[in-house]
């Protein structure tokens, strides 16, 4: 048995490892988008309000499908333990589409205005639609850079700590560990810990797809069909 506790431990911390590398892969996807304004001016403005158009669409569709539809199968399917490791796999790629697609967002909305730097923070500080994109990129990158980085590696080790005190793993609820009488002080630090944290990601998460919303009526608003 404790080889078997061992090595399960291994396991986790493999996984806590990869989950920093996914995180690092965000960054450097957000940065490429960031070099779009370089590529920008050499697009048809029609192909620029597509990729406009199109980014904030597919963040949008993004939230909407991994929030209330994925995650809540997901959840209510599979052992908790399951569900974690599929969700540390999948976040680090879905806060990352999401941060590309609001710097995409942003960039093209500022190149379909031929602003200057000064006139853009003008933009995007006091208008409807351009307040609505900053909140998504703001809330995109807090979420890709610490909290569900965060989030996973707190959530790895509760999973340790269940291991370790040999608590079974069910299909959906909280943790055992929370209700458990060998719990330390130190075990519910981190389940407090763990449940702002992702209480935090997924304010984030909902304030992007809110923006999101605002900035498709917007255009929408716009439109003639």
């Amino acid at each position: 048995k404790q080889w078997y506790q061992r090595r399960v431990r291994e396991h986790y911390f493999k996984r806590i490892n990869l989950s920093d590398m996914e995180a690092q892969s965000t960054i450097i996807s957000s940065a490429a988008a960031a070099l779009l304004p370089t590529v920008l001016p050499y697009l048809p403005d029609d192909i620029a309000k597509f990729l406009n158009i199109g980014s904030i669409s597919v963040s949008f569709g993004t939230h909407v499908w991994v929030g209330s539809v994925a995650g809540i199968t997901m959840f209510r399917t599979l052992k908790r333990r399951t569900f974690g490791t599929v969700q540390s796999k999948l976040f680090p790629k879905y806060a990352a589409l999401n941060t590309a697609c609001s710097f995409f967002a942003v960039a093209t909305f500022l190149h379909l205005r031929k602003l200057s730097p000064l006139d853009s923070l003008s933009v995007l500080g006091g208008t409807m639609e351009g307040g609505a994109l900053v909140s998504c990129l703001l809330a995109n990158v807090l979420n890709s850079v610490y909290f569900i980085p965060a989030t996973t590696k707190l959530m790895f080790s509760i999973h340790k700590r269940e291991i370790e005190l040999g608590l079974e793993d069910r299909v959906g609820g909280t943790s055992e560990l929370k209700a458990d009488p060998k719990a330390t002080e130190e075990d519910r630090k981190m389940l407090m810990k763990f449940g702002i944290h992702h209480g935090v990601a997924m304010l984030l998460s909902l304030a992007s797809v809110a923006g999101c919303g605002v900035y498709l009526y917007h255009v929408a608003k716009n439109v003639s069909i």
